[in-house]
């Protein structure tokens, strides 16, 4: 008895396996059939990432390129962009197909950050293409793995050759001509700088004007020039930047050079009296101002001495025009001319300069 409950219950257990088994064929033999008839074979794909880098960070632009041989007369095309993470990021692109001569060309854009943010990770990317005829199909796939990280990317650089002219002596006030040859590495991404820094120059608030950049072709060149006048005596660093941009590589590339020079005082003290002559009556007070320049020298470096007592009534610095200036109230006591002189010093380098005007009370 137990002998014929086991072989029924393996018979309807075969039974029950066959009708499964004939099921599935039934459900999936029409697409595995239609698969035979219609794609007859594969096709190779040609898959290229440009910028071909070994890292990417997530905000840079990248070009996909599959080139597949020409086949049929219609085709789909299509790029999926996956990212695994905490759970799994895609995107679907549908590339620009083109024929060019003997095949078919698909290019799509994408950035990582489109899919994963500002994060890191590994994003795959998956190209297929499928060609078609009246009675044939082909299909083309490839794929690619690409690595993204968010440090920062470190731009390749080209070593600039820094002039300066002249090349000793420098003097404040005296203007100095800087010229700068880097070496061409493709177009200008922005216009050239020159910083200085407080670590290692005596003053960073002046500029460099007219500041040019040019393309000398024969040399294989930008040739940057323009022109720094110090005001103040002591070391500066200017540092040089110019930064290109190679198309055919789809990257930027920095120019980078620096210099260190001395500038030291100027002895040449420049003094003006106004008004140069004045007529006025015994008893009344008259006004003069003193300018002097003395470009790069601190104003307590200085002396001023006079030849008739007078009271200095205000001192003030025109930044614009680089002068001290000073107002003077003098009071003549006698009837005469008075041969009015303000002398500046500096007491330094012992370097003296005169004013005078010419005063006539009545």
């Amino acid at each position: 008895m137990f002998f014929m409950k086991r072989k029924q219950s393996s018979w309807i257990y075969f039974l029950m396996s066959w009708l499964l088994t004939f099921a599935l064929l039934v459900t999936w033999s029409p697409a595995v059939t239609l698969a035979s008839e219609e794609i007859d074979e594969s096709i190779p794909v040609e898959l290229k990432i440009s910028p071909d880098k070994d890292r990417y960070s997530p905000g840079t632009k990248i070009q996909i390129e599959a080139v597949t041989k020409k086949e049929g007369k219609s085709f789909e095309a299509k790029i999926v962009v996956k990212a695994k993470m905490d759970k799994e990021h895609t995107i679907t692109i549908e590339p620009e197909t083109k024929i060019k001569g003997k095949s078919y060309v698909s290019k799509a854009t994408f950035t990582p950050e489109d899919i994963i943010g500002n994060n890191a990770g590994s994003l795959g990317i998956e190209f297929e293409i499928i060609l078609s005829d009246t009675n044939k199909m082909w299909v083309g796939k490839t794929n690619k793995r690409i690595f993204v990280d968010n440090m920062p990317e470190t731009v390749p650089s080209v070593d600039s050759e820094f002039f300066i002219l002249p090349e000793q002596k420098l003097k404040v006030g005296e203007k100095i001509k800087f010229t700068v040859h880097t070496p061409y590495k493709g177009i200008i991404r922005e216009d050239a700088k020159f910083l200085f820094f407080s670590f290692n120059s005596v003053d960073t608030t002046q500029k460099v004007e007219k500041v040019r950049t040019i393309h000398d072709r024969k040399k294989g060149m930008y040739v940057t020039t323009g022109y720094f006048t110090p005001r103040k005596e002591g070391t500066y660093t200017p540092f040089f930047f110019l930064e290109m941009y190679d198309k055919e590589k789809d990257e930027d590339i920095s120019g980078s050079g620096v210099i260190k020079f001395d500038v030291i005082a100027n002895p040449k003290i420049e003094t003006s009296l106004s008004p140069q002559t004045i007529t006025i009556k015994l008893g009344d007070e008259i006004y003069l101002l003193l300018t002097y320049q003395a470009t790069g020298m601190d104003s307590a470096k200085f002396s001023r001495e006079y030849n008739y007592d007078v009271t200095e009534i205000n001192e003030e610095y025109d930044e614009e025009n680089k002068t001290y200036k000073v107002l003077l109230k003098f009071k003549p006591e006698q009837k005469k001319t008075h041969k009015f002189e303000a002398t500046v010093k500096n007491i330094e380098t012992d370097t003296k300069a005169t004013a005078k005007t010419t005063i006539y009370v009545k």
